[in-house]
């Protein structure tokens, strides 16, 4: 009898778990389905870690279900919609992806920020100048509109890799207070 109690106890548990999901997490009730959307970028034959990568609707930069994530050291980005529900919707989208460095400056490295606000002020401004912020991607691969980039997203699993080109060094031009 004990048996049997286990036994139904067990196979409760086991359909709750399958009828509320891993996490529990429930999409919001206007969500188109998602299917299991996973991006590999690659620059010069090697997978890219740390590219931001996003879906994007050309026709429609107002589609509301914004779909990304980052590139692991393999360069695979599995896709979530909105940041936690994994996959995407289907459709056609463009691919956008960009992977912006900074280097670290050698007084941010070998001198502490110093107490004092105007000494603190000459520290920052020496550190800002010896930064340097670059695209390590094309730029082109970052706009809806320049990215020759496409995936369609249909339902089942889908994995798509992109070649991003040669590395390059674009520096992004720093803005500064006044």
């Amino acid at each position: 009898m004990r048996f049997h109690s286990i036994f139904a106890a067990s196979t409760l548990a086991a359909s709750l778990f399958l009828a509320v999901g891993c996490g529990g997490q429930k999409t919001p009730p206007d969500m188109p389905k998602l299917q299991p959307t996973t991006i590999v970028i690659v620059q010069e034959g090697a997978p890219v870690e740390g590219a931001s990568v996003q879906l994007v609707k050309p026709d429609d930069l107002n589609y509301k279900w914004l779909a990304g994530g980052v590139t692991d050291a393999d360069g695979r980005c599995v896709i979530q919609t909105h940041g936690k529900y994994k996959g995407a919707p289907e459709g056609e989208f463009a691919v956008i992806v960009y992977k912006t460095t900074t280097s670290e400056s050698e007084t941010r490295k070998n001198v502490p920020t110093p107490s004092d606000p105007v000494e603190a002020a000459e520290w920052s401004r020496k550190v800002a100048e010896e930064e340097r912020t670059v695209e390590e991607i094309d730029p082109k691969y970052k706009k809806a509109d320049t990215t020759d980039l496409r995936i369609t997203v249909k339902s089942g699993k889908n994995e798509e890799t992109f070649d991003v080109g040669e590395k390059v060094e674009v520096e992004v031009e720093q803005t500064t207070k006044s």
